[in-house]
């Protein structure tokens, strides 16, 4: 990440599913700090005690998702379970929650005690939960048709032309479509593959999603192109919006947030490591590494 990229960022954006999730967590907690075990104990001292730890995802690859066999994987999958052994907490200690993007911040503490969806940081989320630091940084893109017969580059700039762009249910590139884009030229869909549909059949022109799923689907399929990346602009301040995802956690569980994240600084230092455990799902150095962002720099009203 250039040394630009640090001077331009400001936020991210968050929106009104995030202010709404605020609302929704709120009434939704353990019945004590113990955990659902009631051991007494804080969720890290359970966990590094041997008891499990409920992990959810969205099955979003690259980022968490089911592989063919069964397995959970994924860059924040990798990333995670290699801190989590780092802090005491192994792989067989932990019960994978497949779970609704739109449930990831109302189901903690419920369905379950940790994120790690590759969720982007947002001064909103921040108000209902508590985020790691950033584990990665990832562009957004545009998935078009190959040849890319609209001419397409950006979401911000297609706002200009006559195009629809579709986007996914509660994502950040839906928050920025909804400003700047009349209703009836966004077409919301709840996963990528409905919208890859929906490109296909000429009812959207391009579809604005973060590039590491993009490419993915790009090179799975010869009918489609992806865009180079770009950062999303913020419709209101005119700034970069930097993507930053990272883990996810109650705020009554910050102690485990905190134990993580000198993990992750400790992981992140070591960049051959970092890059040995990302690499095999399309992230770089160059392009991902967070480079000491940090979520407070990300939410520096909000952090919690």
């Amino acid at each position: 990440m250039s040394n630009e990229l640090h001077l331009n960022r400001r936020r991210l954006l968050g929106g009104a599913t995030a202010g709404a999730a605020a609302v929704a967590l709120a009434a939704c907690s353990r019945t004590d700090e113990g955990g659902e075990d009631g051991g007494g104990g804080s969720l890290l001292e359970n966990a590094q005690d041997g008891g499990k730890i409920r992990v959810a995802y969205a099955d979003e690859a690259p980022y968490a998702y089911t592989a063919d066999d069964g397995s959970v994987t994924g860059q924040s999958v990798d990333v995670h379970t290699h801190l989590l052994d780092q802090l005491g907490i192994g792989a067989d200690q932990i019960e994978w929650k497949l779970t609704e993007w739109n449930s990831l911040i109302t189901g903690l503490g419920t369905n379950h005690d940790m994120v790690i969806a590759g969720m982007y940081i947002t001064p909103e989320r921040c108000e209902a939960v508590a985020f790691a630091d950033p584990d990665y940084v990832m562009p957004d893109a545009l998935l078009v048709m190959a040849g890319n017969p609209g001419g397409w580059t950006t979401l911000n700039d297609m706002a200009d032309s006559d195009g629809v762009i579709g986007v996914m249910n509660g994502t950040s590139e839906q928050e920025v479509a909804d400003q700047i884009f009349p209703e009836d030229r966004i077409n919301v869909q709840p996963d990528l593959p409905a919208l890859i549909l929906e490109l296909k059949a000429g009812r959207v022109d391009a579809v604005a999603l973060t590039s590491a799923n993009l490419r993915l689907a790009a090179e799975a399929d010869d009918e489609l192109e992806v865009t180079d990346g770009f950062w999303l602009i913020d419709p209101e301040t005119g700034e970069e919006i930097i993507g930053a995802g990272a883990a996810v956690f109650q705020p009554n569980d910050a102690d485990f947030r905190d134990a993580l994240n000198g993990e992750l600084e400790t992981l992140l230092a070591d960049t051959a490591t970092w890059e040995g455990l990302v690499s095999a799902y399309g992230f770089t150095v160059d392009e991902n590494h967070p480079e000491g962002l940090t979520a407070q720099d990300l939410c520096p009203d909000t952090y919690q």
